[in-house]
C-alpha cells in the first residue's frame, strides 16, 4: 500500500516537472540561436533581392520623364502591376545571415501620357554606403542630407530633383 502511494507520488512530481518542462522545450524550439552557441550555428549568407536604388539615382528622377528614361536610369521595376498599369515599384531587400532584415521602396507614378508624374520614396542610401552594405561591413545605413539639402533655418527649395510627397488629395 505505501509502496503504491509512493509510485504515485513519484510519478505526479514527474509529470509536474516534465509539464513545467514544456515551456522551456518550446522556447528552445522557437528560437533555437539563443541556446546554441555562435561557433555552433550554421553559416547564413546574406539575401539581396530586389533593384538597388542608390539617393544619387532618385534624386535624377525629374517630372516628365518617359517611362523608357526611368526605366535606363533605375533599371526594370521589380513589381508591374496589371490593374495598375501607371505605377512601378522598386523594392529592395536585405536579410542578413543574423536574421535581421532591411526594406526600401521607390513608387513611380506616370500619368496617361506615360510621362513620370510623381514618386515616392524611403530614404535611399548612397552609392559608398550601398557598397558597404553589399559587403556586409555595415549592417544599416544613416540617410544623410544630400549637399545643398535645407537647413532647419532655411525654407525648402522645391526643385525637380526633391521627392515629393504623395497627397490624397
Amino acid at each position: 500500500m505505501f509502496a503504491r502511494h509512493l509510485l504515485r507520488g513519484g510519478m505526479a512530481a514527474a509529470m509536474a516537472l516534465a509539464a513545467a518542462g514544456c515551456s522551456t522545450v518550446s522556447d528552445v524550439w522557437n528560437n533555437p540561436t539563443d541556446y546554441i552557441p555562435y561557433f555552433l550555428q550554421p553559416y547564413r549568407s546574406d539575401v539581396h533581392q530586389g533593384n538597388l536604388v542608390t539617393s544619387e539615382m532618385a534624386l535624377q528622377l525629374e517630372k516628365g520623364m518617359t517611362d523608357a528614361q526611368v526605366q535606363f536610369l533605375l533599371g526594370v521595376p521589380l513589381i508591374r502591376d496589371q490593374f495598375h498599369a501607371d505605377r512601378w515599384d522598386y523594392v529592395y531587400y536585405l536579410r542578413r545571415g543574423d536574421g535581421t532584415t532591411q526594406l526600401r521602396r521607390l513608387t513611380v507614378h506616370f500619368d496617361e501620357n506615360r510621362r513620370l508624374d510623381h514618386w515616392t520614396s524611403d530614404p535611399m542610401p548612397d552609392e559608398q554606403q550601398a557598397d558597404q552594405l553589399i559587403l556586409g561591413n555595415i549592417s544599416t545605413f544613416e540617410p544623410k542630407a544630400p549637399a545643398g539639402a535645407e537647413t532647419p533655418d532655411a525654407p525648402a527649395d522645391v526643385g525637380s530633383a526633391a521627392v515629393p510627397e504623395e497627397s490624397n488629395e
